[in-house]
């Protein structure tokens, strides 16, 4: 059962198909995976199996996105993005259970993140080595507070974010460009440890698939936007589309450039030693923005998920949830649940060992991920091939076989 009482609630300051939906996109897709585990896989899969886990990563988004964009321009969307799609496509129930996964799995991927900071941050400095936990929290801290500000000043940081991300972006790609080879991209062409379709295929493919959720972050900002059925596919498929080619850079320039056993045991060292004109700084500068505007995408996403079920009053103990506040409808409750419950998960989890614990929390993530895209098509599935007549979408490049 619906509450209508806040069926006309939302945000009265409006973002468009950049701003709401591509940057926090594009800025929470190339996230720790890119900088921390990229390379780590092109090592361990070679060259033609991390372009077939990238290709079938970006499958799934692509099929989700069309899915996103036949429901989103069948009605008016509120906020809560993918839980309110599904919600009112398979039921308030139904919706209530993917809206929790994708909360939860919001929270986790902010702690993700934050951790994937610690690291290359002590990394880089050697003398916080010691603090790797009070680095995660103190960066969390800034984070909330700049959410706590609300959407609108966390767009505006994202802006920033961004210039520094794709600098870093073009001096690791050059870099690698300067040191590629032709025998070299032969030699880690194929890997005999990773054969397609093999389990150590499948938990590569668990570890790099956290790398292309971020899209999720610009649905999560349906309740933000001017035109959200328009502005939700289209920001999305640009994203996409400019992730997908950069990921492909990296995967054949360093996988061209530098023996396998680096790629392995140094992902990220590798990116620093061999940026372009030694601008180092530039790629630590990247991994900072990379994670930081991550995590902060889903500072900015996970609290109007967590509204949006209370709005819904599914779960009588969420209530308190609801209630935003200010002209742009913040959901401040929401926003201190999340901040505490990754206050909590750093804590748990900050105890410095990075590596095998990053790639732990990445595959739990993608199971949580995966979850939730597959409940989107499968309401848009039902819909279309019911030939429910009220399902009329203005997104033409949709068909029940997509989905």
């Amino acid at each position: 059962m619906f509450n209508a009482n806040y069926a006309g609630r939302g945000s009265t300051l409006k973002f468009g198909t950049f701003g709401g939906v591509f940057t926090p996109s594009i800025l929470t897709i190339f996230g720790v995976i890119m900088f921390m585990r990229s390379n780590y896989v092109v090592g361990q899969a070679g060259i033609i199996n991390a372009v077939a886990i990238l290709l079938l990563c970006q499958f799934i988004t692509l099929l989700t996105t069309l899915s996103v964009g036949a429901i989103s321009t069948n009605m008016p969307v509120r906020g809560g993005g993918a839980y309110f799609m599904v919600s009112r496509v398979l039921g308030a129930e139904f919706g209530g259970a993917i809206g929790i996964t994708l909360f939860m799995a919001q929270v986790v991927s902010i702690s993700f993140y934050l951790l994937g900071f610690a690291e290359a941050a002590t990394k880089s400095f050697k003398i916080l080595e010691p603090y790797f936990l009070y680095t995660g929290l103190a960066a969390a801290a800034v984070l909330f507070l700049i959410a706590r500000v609300g959407a609108e000043w966390a767009i505006k940081t994202q802006y920033i974010i961004m210039a520094i991300l794709f600098s870093s972006i073009f001096v690791f790609l050059a870099g690698a460009y300067q040191s590629f080879s032709g025998e070299q991209f032969a030699a880690n062409l194929h890997s005999a440890n990773c054969p397609m379709g093999g389990s150590n295929f499948w938990t590569l493919f668990a570890i790099y698939f956290p790398s292309v959720t971020g899209f999720i972050a610009g649905i999560n900002m349906s309740g933000d936007l001017e035109k959200p059925g328009e502005s939700m596919t289209k920001g999305t498929l640009y994203a996409l589309l400019v992730a997908t080619l950069v990921y492909l850079l990296q995967i054949f320039f360093y996988g061209g450039g530098f023996a396998r056993s680096a790629l392995i045991d140094a992902p990220y060292k590798v990116m620093l030693e061999n940026a372009l004109f030694g601008a180092d700084f530039m790629v630590v500068a990247g991994v900072y923005a990379a994670t930081l505007s991550s995590a902060l995408g889903r500072f900015v996403g996970a609290p109007r998920v967590l509204q949006a079920i209370a709005r819904d009053d599914i779960i009588p103990f969420l209530k308190p949830f609801a209630k935003g506040y200010g002209e742009s409808d913040e959901p401040r409750a929401a926003l201190y649940f999340c901040g505490i419950s990754t206050f909590i998960l750093l804590c748990m989890g900050g105890d410095g060992s990075g590596g095998q614990f990053l790639n732990h929390v990445a595959a739990i993530m993608g199971m949580f991920f995966l979850f939730t895209f597959g409940l989107l098509n499968l309401a848009a599935f039902i819909e279309a091939y019911s030939a429910n007549p009220s399902f009329r979408p203005r997104f033409k490049f949709f068909h029940w076989s997509l989905a």
